[in-house]
């Protein structure tokens, strides 16, 4: 599968961490997916740093909580999956009551993630979700009795500059300052540079295949 890589410039004067994202696609109710920091790492003045990861997809579940102020997700279980193939599993709980994934198999949409979430009582809040090169992308509140689907960016992603951690949540709707990068096996290297003006701009690369799996 591919690998992509993402080199990130900060010729501004400010100091932070770019951090990378995925806006997801509209999901029929009652689904309602949260966007998380992907990836994040600080760069200083006049520095730049790299980013790789390969478009491996899976499955995903854990909790979400709040430390310095900051509502981060912490995954506790990864499953490989085939956004074609084995894209369909189901989430409950085990003969013991914990909770977990199980059951991964095909009949899923094409070029999606879904979950069948059944039936469970767990005595901590559960959140599931999707990841690619297994960190996290999207995440949903656990309902039970409902299916939810995913669709990954696997070519695409988005850039944003500020003090972000992997994990915590992104509200997308609020961004203003952003940059979203096309990736393609001929154009898998691609590089971002915060401005000295403090704006986010692609200064290589080419617009890369369609933007889903």
């Amino acid at each position: 599968m591919p690998e992509y890589r993402l080199t990130c410039v900060n010729n501004s004067k400010l100091h932070g961490n770019f951090a990378l994202f995925q806006v997801p696609p509209q999901a029929p109710a009652p689904t309602r997916l949260t966007s998380v920091a992907w990836l994040a790492r600080p760069a200083a003045p006049g520095t730049q740093v790299r980013f790789s990861w390969s478009t491996e997809v899976g499955f995903i579940w854990g909790e979400r909580g709040t430390f310095g102020g900051r509502s981060t997700f912490t995954a506790y279980q990864y499953v490989p999956a085939d956004a074609d193939r084995e894209n369909l599993i189901d989430f409950t709980a085990d003969s013991f009551g914990a909770p977990a994934l199980q059951n991964l198999r095909t009949g899923g949409a094409q070029g999606s993630l879904s979950i069948r979430q059944l039936s469970g009582t767990f005595d901590f809040p559960i959140h599931l979700g999707i990841a690619i090169g297994r960190s996290p992308i999207y995440t949903v509140d656990f309902t039970p009795n409902v299916l939810s689907i995913f669709t990954p960016h696997c070519h695409r992603c988005w850039v944003v500059f500020g003090n972000y951690a992997v994990g915590e949540t992104i509200d997308v709707e609020a961004l203003t300052n952003t940059q979203v990068v096309d990736f393609s096996t001929t154009s898998p290297a691609q590089r971002v540079a915060l401005t000295p003006e403090n704006i986010l701009q692609q200064v290589a690369g080419q617009q890369g295949d369609p933007p889903f799996c």
